[in-house]
């Protein structure tokens, strides 16, 4: 069985895979907004712990944590440049230095405002690989379909929603095949690495246009767009406990703008 990476659909039975997508997309905007109301890092650990013990309840502790890897570069970059270059530097100084127009201050203020800030990211990100892995192309597609949305908006957004798994996946598989052409991308640092980075670049984006050029034929041989209402989705009814689950998403942003 081929092993699947990075960030895709994970068909399982768990509560959160049975949740209607509409219920689970106005969780991820309540959750991005309370990330981004502050900046204060307790409320955001306690963010970021809310999306970690939901991805425990689901049974998706183990692919949840490997997809956060793909965050790693983003998060070592905001770590170095929000400490070095904070907001507002109070407390004990670590470091400081003058290097041109740059002036690099290390203080306690600076690691609790980057730390606040890489738990941000974790919070939003972390429930938007969630949200991917629990939901599928077509359920997603048929409940923008059921809550009125054009067909050509409801197929770009799920179409979105698929890229992103098959993007991750044909990545995986240029550096498979590059490696076994013996080009090893662990070795070096960037400066070293741009000719492999190079090798890894051109292929991704002619399979990017690649499958763009498929993805078109095919939407022309099934006459997308010639019939104003398709039926080829079904309306999806939900159930008291999708309704339940949005009034609770709805009650925690309510509570969180308050005591945020």
């Amino acid at each position: 069985m081929k092993r699947q990476r990075g960030v895709h659909y994970i068909k399982e039975n768990t509560w959160l895979h049975r949740l209607d997508p509409r219920t689970k997309l106005v969780a991820l905007v309540l959750f991005s907004m309370a990330a981004m109301a502050t900046e204060d890092a307790r409320p955001l650990l306690l963010v970021f712990g809310t999306v970690l013990a939901i991805a425990a309840l689901s049974h998706l502790t183990r692919p949840f944590i490997r997809s956060l890897r793909l965050l790693l570069p983003v998060l070592i970059c905001i770590l170095v440049i929000d400490a070095f270059f904070p907001r507002a530097a109070w407390g004990t100084t670590y470091f400081s230095a003058e290097v041109w127009i740059f002036h690099p201050v290390l203080s306690t203020g600076g690691l609790l405002f980057s730390a606040a800030m890489c738990l941000r990211l974790l919070a939003v990100g972390g429930f938007s690989f969630l949200f991917i892995m629990t939901t599928a192309f077509s359920d997603f597609v048929r409940s923008l379909r059921a809550s009125g949305l054009p067909n050509t908006l409801a197929f770009s957004l799920g179409y979105a929603l698929r890229s992103v798994s098959a993007l991750t996946e044909d990545i995986g598989n240029i550096m498979d095949a590059q490696r076994s052409r013996a080009l090893e991308f662990d070795r070096g640092n960037l400066v070293k690495n741009r000719h492999k980075i190079l090798a890894l670049a051109v292929p991704a984006t002619v399979s990017v246009l690649s499958r763009a050029r498929q993805v078109s034929e095919a939407m022309q041989c099934r006459g997308f767009g010639a019939a104003a209402r398709p039926t080829c989705y079904q309306v999806r009814r939900t159930g008291w406990g999708e309704d339940a689950a949005l009034l609770g998403c709805v009650l925690f942003g309510v509570a969180a703008s308050f005591l945020l």
